[in-house]
């Protein structure tokens, strides 16, 4: 018995038009339309990793290495959402966003002081 070769749809050339349309008996063409409904999926939110935030945290303002750890953290959190662990996303998310706030208030505060100390020392010496 002899078979033909199996062929895969994809590898077959078609023949004929590829796109037909249905003729109406008055010359408007006609067209057919697929409906599909489902249920619809809910929206999960995927989780923030505060990655620029960290960024800038470690370049621009970083007291005791903390705009490194919030960098780390801010990587796993990336690495976990590829992944599809989003519940380990959100926790190191919440991590890095904590080491990114507790960066940014050292940093005014640091500024803060900075500036009050330089004011206080013009102000010795002009008086």
């Amino acid at each position: 018995m002899d078979q033909p070769p199996p062929y895969q749809p994809e590898f077959v050339p078609m023949k004929g038009n590829k796109y037909m349309r249905l003729e109406d008996t008055h010359g408007a063409p006609k067209f057919q339309h697929t409906v599909v409904l489902g249920q619809p999926q809910p929206v999960v939110p995927q989780p923030r990793d505060h990655i620029i935030w960290s960024l800038c945290s470690l370049v621009y303002c970083n007291p005791f290495c903390l705009g490194m750890l919030a960098v780390y953290f801010s990587i796993k959190s990336r690495d976990r959402k590829m992944v599809g662990d989003l519940e380990g996303a959100r926790k190191h998310g919440k991590t890095a966003r904590c080491f990114n706030t507790v960066t940014l208030t050292l940093s005014i505060l640091g500024l803060l002081f900075l500036f009050i100390t330089y004011g206080i020392i013009i102000y010795q010496v002009a008086h």
